[in-house]
Formats: C-alpha cells, structure tokens, sequence
C-alpha cells in the first residue's frame, strides 16, 4: 500500500518538476509531498537532523522580517506574493517535507531516470524546432520553444516561463548525466542511453541561450568530473565540446549569445549592473538584517532604525512583481542582511555536509551517484544565482530541494535499513541468546 502511495506521490511531483505552466501541477506535488512526508515521519519516528533544523531556523527568520517590516497577512498569504515575491518561503518549505519522503532505492533511481530522459526529449524536440530541420514543425504542439527577439529566432524554455529558469534546469540535469557516464559495468546499450540522455539534454542547455546557465553547468561539471583520473576527464570532455562546438556553429545566434557575456552595455548586461548596485545600496543602508523580506519591489519605501545599521522599511506600497536582484546573494543581503545571507546558505551546507556523509559511509550504494549528482548540482545552482535568484524562486532551486531531499530520505531510509541488519546479526552472533522462534530468517542460538 505504502508503496502504491509512494509511487503516486513521486508521479505527481515529476509532473510539477518538470514545468511551471500549469501551476495546479506544482502546488498539488507539494502538497502531497506535504502530507506524505509528514505521515512518513510521525509512522517512522524520524526525527529532524541538521538539515531539517537549519530550514525551520531559516524560513522563521525570513518570516520574522517580513512581520517586523511589512505586517501584512493578507498579503502574506496571497497567492501573487508567494507565486512571485514570497516563492521563497514555498520552496523552501518543499525542501523541508521532501526530505522526510519516503522512497525505495529503486524508486529514486526510476524516478530521476524518468526526469532525466523526459528532459532530453524535450532538449532535442527544442533544438530540432530552433534548428528548422526537416519536419519539426511536426514538435510545434509540445510548445516548448518562444520567439525570442534578443536572439533573432526561437529560444527553448521546455516547459517554463522563463529561459534562464529552463537554462539552469538543463544546466541540473547535464550534470546528473556526466554523473552517469562514470558508471562502470554499464551495458553497451545502457552506455547508449546515457549518451542519449547527454546529447539531449546538452543540445537543451545551448538553445536556452541562457549565458549564466553555461557557466553554472561548467562549474558543476568541474565538481564532478573524476579529475585524478585525467584520461577519462579529458575523454569525457572531447565527446561532450565537439558535439556542442558543431550545435554552437550551426546557428550564429548561439555564439552571439556567447560573445555578449563581457560586454557591459549590452542591454541586459548593463541592467543587471544596475540592480545590482541598487540591491547593494539596501545592504549597505541596513547591513545586519536587511530591508525586510519582500520589500525590494515594494514603491515609496519608509524606513525606521539606525542608517546603516538596522535601517527596516517599515511603510510603503506593496509591489508583487517577478523582479528580483538577479543576485540570490544580493537579494539575500538586500532584503535579510548578513544574518538573512547566513542562514540561507547554512541549510545548503548541511545539505553539502549530509552527502559527503553518506558517499562516504557507504560507497557501495545505488544511490552514490544521485548523492554525487546532487552535490554537482547544489555547486551549478550556486554558480547560477550570482546572475539569476536561482536559490530563492521558481523551478530551478525546486529541482535542486527534490532532488538533495528524495536523495537524503532515502538513503537515511537505507541506513537505518543496515543498522536493523547489524544489530540483528550481532544479536544471533552473541552467546547465550535466544532468538524468538517463528520469524522467518531467523535461528535459534544456544
């Protein structure tokens, strides 16, 4: 039953993972992931550990400067502040009830291999549409690409609003594969899939023409490639840069993309410059805990403190917007201050801490490469938020609390697994014990 229950519940978060269009479909995957996880942990007496300490520190804090500056419970709890300013508080909250999702080894495994490979269908659907090759007007119902202006033709966003959010998605999910293709004793068939898998969800990545996704993908690749071993980094990157090289080269669009990334007037070059700074300035008018949260798209602002001490706006118009610092770090500041940036960050470096644990203790396990994965992931969506909110809206850092929560639980689930087994098998070990008849596997020791 339980596994009927289980099963359900990760098809629905799938489908909510995989786009944001639809938004009954990722509300409902967290709702789910609510009830379940909870269930799970009261039926298990799971208790919390660090991680799930370090979200509730977090998310109360963020909720204590929003009271100490705004105060506005409607507005709280509308659906336009947590849709856009308040996604925060949302996904993190995701964060904390996936991590006491129950999931067999084998699920988690089927589940992210189901992702990976609906993803690079996608990936190659999009590139084939952007490309114009022969037929591909017969993919224009999958609607996964947009005209885009900026890049004189079709940008693929997948299933999201936004490119970047599709950029830093693809950027997760390349990685994931370059994980894979590590494997050892993999079939010949199971190392064409992989490939399958990489080319889609590269070829995905590039046509994004997402600038800050391509430098976050290189940052997590450089955490998961086996760099002790230079012949396979080396191998590895020649089939992973030429196919993209000769992608790159078959439309100039990409590499003018590319060639935008240092130039400060470039139009959005110079309007991220710009929010940047102005996110700066709230820091630097409040620098211990920040404007409050939400407030830095509210208009007409009213502040109350010590100038750049403690300096909380207090009053002003509320503005729900989709605007943001294109900074986590400098939102982060901006709205929370160097307390807000610290607890933040706290929650993924226990996260970071929790995997190195379990590849550790037990490098045998089916789950080493989802636990490598998901600390190469953390390492891309990190590297993404110093140009986009990646840690604190939408669908990327949702990705990323999925894939770090299912991967804990699980293999939390699977150690608690071994432990029975070495308690039980010290207990038949042991002298003079008696183990109760009638339960299967079990011997009776004189």
């Amino acid at each position: 039953m339980f596994t009927l229950v289980d099963g359900f519940v990760a098809l629905v978060l799938l489908a909510g993972l995989l786009g944001n269009r639809f938004q009954p479909l990722p509300v409902a995957a967290i709702g789910l992931v609510a009830l379940r996880g909870t269930v799970a942990r009261i039926a298990k007496g799971e208790g919390f550990r660090k991680v799930e300490w370090a979200v509730l520190v977090c998310l109360g804090y963020w909720l204590a400067t929003y009271f100490w500056s705004t105060g506005d419970v409607g507005n709280l709890i509308s659906y336009k502040f947590l849709r856009q300013d308040g996604s925060f508080l949302v996904s993190y909250a995701a964060f904390f009830f996936l991590l006491g999702l129950p999931l067999t080894v084998r699920l988690c495994e089927t589940f992210w291999f189901v992702f990976l490979s609906v993803l690079s269908v996608v990936g190659l659907a999009g590139t084939a549409i952007t490309l114009n090759l022969p037929y591909s007007f017969l993919l224009n119902p999958l609607r996964v690409v947009i005209l885009e202006e900026a890049v004189g033709g079709d940008m693929l966003v997948g299933w999201y609003e936004a490119h970047n959010t599709a950029g830093g998605v693809f950027a997760i999910a390349s990685v994931m594969v370059l994980v894979l293709l590590q494997q050892e004793k993999v079939s010949q068939n199971g190392k064409i899939f992989r490939w399958f898998l990489l080319a889609g969800c590269m070829s995905g990545l590039i046509f994004t023409y997402s600038r800050g996704s391509y430098l976050a993908f290189c940052a997590g690749a450089a955490v998961v490639l086996p760099w002790r071993k230079l012949g396979t980094v080396v191998k590895v990157g020649l089939l992973v840069a030429v196919p993209a090289v000769l992608i790159m080269l078959a439309t100039s669009s990409v590499m003018d993309r590319i060639d935008t990334i240092t130039d400060p007037y470039y139009g959005t070059n110079a309007s991220r410059l710009e929010i940047w700074g102005e996110a700066w300035d709230y820091f630097t008018l409040s620098p211990i805990v920040g404007i409050g949260f939400g407030r830095f798209n509210d208009d007409f602002k009213h502040y109350k403190g010590v100038k750049h001490v403690i300096w909380v706006a207090t009053d002003a118009i509320i503005v729900n917007s989709d605007g943001h610092a294109h900074n986590s770090y400098l939102q982060f500041l901006a709205e929370g201050g160097i307390i807000g940036l610290f607890v933040t960050l706290y929650v993924w470096w226990c996260g970071w801490r929790e995997l190195l644990y379990f590849e550790g203790r037990y490098p045998k396990s089916k789950l080493g490469w989802i636990e490598k994965s998901a600390r190469g992931c953390l390492v891309v969506v990190c590297a993404h938020a110093m140009t986009e909110h990646a840690l604190g809206r939408g669908s990327v850092v949702l990705i990323l609390g999925a894939l770090i929560g299912t991967t804990l639980a699980t293999a939390r689930l699977e150690e608690r697994a071994a432990k029975h087994l070495a308690k039980r098998a010290l207990r038949l070990a042991m002298p003079g014990q008696v183990v109760p008849a009638g339960r299967p596997g079990t011997v009776a020791v004189k």
